[in-house]
């Protein structure tokens, strides 16, 4: 089968080229070429084909390939030198090494395609995505893992693994352990060294790859957790840390109470417990407006902080009273020296915004823990029933109570600003309707509308007027009070979104409270359907909110309990984010639509960059497990142009509207005039906004 001379052989491909990479493309081709033109020679062919379908006149061998068979045929040479045995057998031979060899190259170029469809894919996420084989060296590794690490472009070439010695331990061990274990190895606190010898805290996961009969290699995720524990951080401070005076919060304060009388009992020394109220602080606040009252407390806490001893904790107890707890005392006179400077520092004028002058005196109220050791509860009532006396006597006075008569019926509880009667009186509010509610309404800042509103309980005493919560909630927590009074106010806002759906034509949704003794009331849920039943309410208008503190409390117990409620068709919402210290992660387990972001967050956001930021990753957080957002405490129209400038979903604060008596509400939402169902335009965006 020589040379027979005559034209030059012609192959001849009639199968298309399959789609793929470039380069996949030229080797399948050049890999068919050479078959064709090995074929020609070897056979003196006049024409070789390679095609899907067999040639009728031709001498053809198939050639299988995966999924599909080819067939390479021949043209004859001539009547005089036709086709035998032996060109049967070598045109079998070639088609049967040519399916091997297009084979390979179409196994090499979809493994290439593979790995360049995974580059263009892990180049394009924000996360480290790596290799790591069964010998420990890296094989791949995307230009963001590259670029977290610090190392250079390329530094992982395709094909070409790193050596053993050159794969970071943090990278290697949970390669290694996911292979040895057969599954995922999830690391969410590990720490990566850049190439520059820095440091950076860092979440990963490493996933094996399957083979057999061992793994062949692990492919390992890895992000950048700086930012995120960042931001935890933040709200670990502001668990433990007053928002307006940076001072220790009641919680914290809480917390050094107890080691100090520890501490005090080991020592044979005694803690002296400060309980100051600013005098005359709400004409001030009433007055000049709630601004410049937050800046008075401010200027009052950095005056205390010049005025304690290293190492005592000083707080903001609540409202304008303050707490100061001294330890190691060992003589009355110890407490009162303290006292004595906090009057000192206050003495001189504060100058307010708008030029207003005041002198902050302070009530004060001084309590001793005595030998044997004392109840924090007991030291704390103490304190606060001597600073009431205090106030008694008139301004900036100090009253301590181991100079006085402990078995004087005036350190009764009773006798502080309320009525003896006020806990019993509490247990028949609801029967005798002096539980009243109100409503906030709640502003969609995308379409600048009222959409819901927020139920806010109130009791009208008899004798006390109108109280806030604050004043009693407490108080109906303690005594059991506050499941009827609960019960009520859900009752209430539920037959009042009934109402102006039905005569108004408007649909609003009402958010409502629960209390930590209703939440985890036995009888919650059946208690919920029956308000929902009797009132007629669609039960997706009625959202029942926990604050985030609650809802930490006890992870399991609480989604427990949100799935329940979640079934009845209600929304949930998570108050006062921000405040609980929570785990970002247990928050995606609960069955939560909304998010409410604590007015300590809003509170100057114009001027606060740290507070904008925490806002917007809490949006983001929001976004992320598909829950809306709601911003508390909105007052000042740089607060909500910020706010707006944040994408916030909704907004509720005194700039819109103070609570409102449900009949008042009503004649706002009336004067809007009509509307459709969830359209209202209760006011003037435009003038709101200027």
């Amino acid at each position: 089968m020589g040379d027979k001379g005559g034209s030059e052989p012609t192959p001849r491909r009639s199968e298309g080229a399959p789609a793929g990479d470039p380069a996949g493309r030229r080797l399948r081709a050049e890999t068919k070429d050479a078959l064709l033109r090995v074929t020609a020679g070897l056979l003196a062919a006049p024409e070789v084909t390679l095609t899907a379908e067999r040639p009728e006149r031709a001498l053809s061998s198939p050639l299988p390939l995966p999924g599909r068979c080819l067939w390479l045929s021949v043209s004859e040479r001539g009547r005089t030198e036709p086709f035998g045995e032996a060109d049967r057998e070598m045109l079998g031979a070639l088609a049967a090494v040519g399916a091997i060899a297009v084979t390979n190259a179409e196994l090499y170029a979809e493994a290439k395609q593979q790995r360049d469809d995974l580059a263009v894919i892990t180049g394009s996420i924000g996360e480290g995505v790596c290799t790591v084989d069964s010998a420990g060296r890296i094989t791949f590794m995307n230009p963001a893992g590259a670029r977290l690490l610090g190392w250079p472009e390329g530094a992982v070439a395709d094909g070409a693994p790193s050596s053993r010695s050159e794969t970071p331990r943090f990278l290697l061990d949970p390669a290694t352990r996911a292979m040895a274990l057969r599954q995922n190895v999830v690391s969410e606190d590990i720490r990566f060294e850049r190439a520059d010898g820095t440091y950076f805290p860092a979440s990963l996961t490493a996933a094996p790859v399957p083979g057999d009969p061992e793994p062949t290699a692990a492919v390992l995720v890895f992000r950048d957790t700086s930012e995120r524990r960042a931001f935890e951080d933040q709200l670990a401070r502001h668990a433990f840390q007053d928002p307006l005076t940076r001072l220790a919060n009641r919680r914290l304060l809480l917390d050094h109470l107890d080691h100090a009388l520890l501490q005090a009992e080991r020592s044979d020394t005694q803690v002296a417990v400060l309980f100051g109220d600013v005098d005359c602080f709400k004409t001030v606040n009433d007055s000049l407006g709630h601004r410049v009252g937050d800046e008075l407390l401010r200027v009052v806490a950095d005056r205390l902080r010049r005025a304690v001893r290293p190492g005592d904790t000083l707080s903001r107890f609540g409202g304008d009273e303050f707490v100061v707890v001294l330890e190691g005392i060992n003589s009355p006179d110890d407490a009162r020296q303290v006292a004595a400077r906090i009057r000192e520092v206050l003495s001189e004028p504060i100058v307010l915004s708008g030029g207003h002058e005041v002198v902050a005196t302070m009530s004060i109220g001084m309590a001793l823990s005595q030998p044997g050791g004392s109840r924090r509860d007991d030291l704390l009532d103490e304190a606060d029933v001597a600073m009431y006396r205090a106030k008694q006597r008139g301004r900036d006075a100090v009253v301590a109570l181991f100079e006085e008569d402990r078995t004087d019926a005036a350190w009764s509880r009773q006798q502080l600003d309320r009525k003896p009667d006020l806990e019993t009186a509490l247990l028949h509010a609801v029967e005798r309707g002096e539980v009243v509610v109100y409503f906030q309404p709640v502003v969609s800042l995308a379409d600048q509308r009222i959409v819901g509103a927020e139920a806010l309980v109130r009791w009208n005493h008899p004798q006390h007027g109108m109280l806030a919560p604050p004043q009693f909630i407490e108080l109906a927590e303690g005594n059991g009070a506050i499941l009827p009074i609960g019960r009520h106010v859900l009752e209430e806002a539920c037959r009042w979104v009934t109402a102006w759906r039905e005569t108004l034509g408007v649909r609003l949704d009402v958010g409502v409270n629960l209390s930590s003794r209703q939440f985890h009331s036995p009888g919650l849920e059946v208690e919920v359907a029956e308000v929902l039943a009797a009132t007629g309410v669609d039960p997706s208008q009625v959202c029942l909110e926990i604050t985030e503190s609650l809802a930490m409390y006890d992870v399991e117990q609480t989604s427990t309990i949100l799935s329940t409620l979640h079934g009845l068709g209600v929304r949930l919402a998570i108050d006062d984010f921000g405040t609980g210290h929570s785990s970002l992660g247990y928050l995606a387990q609960f069955p939560i639509d909304v998010i409410k972001i604590d007015q300590s967050f809003t509170r100057d956001i114009d001027q606060d960059p740290v507070k904008s930021a925490i806002v917007s990753a809490v949006i983001a957080l929001s976004d992320a497990i598909g829950a809306m957002t709601v911003v508390e405490g909105v007052e000042t129209l740089p607060e909500l142009e910020q706010v707006m400038t944040l994408r916030c979903d909704m907004a509720q604060g005194f700039y819109f509207a103070r609570p409102l008596p449900p009949e008042e509400f009503e004649v706002m939402v009336a004067e809007a005039g009509p509307g459709s169902v969830g359209e209202l335009r209760i006011f003037d965006w435009e003038a709101l906004t200027g």
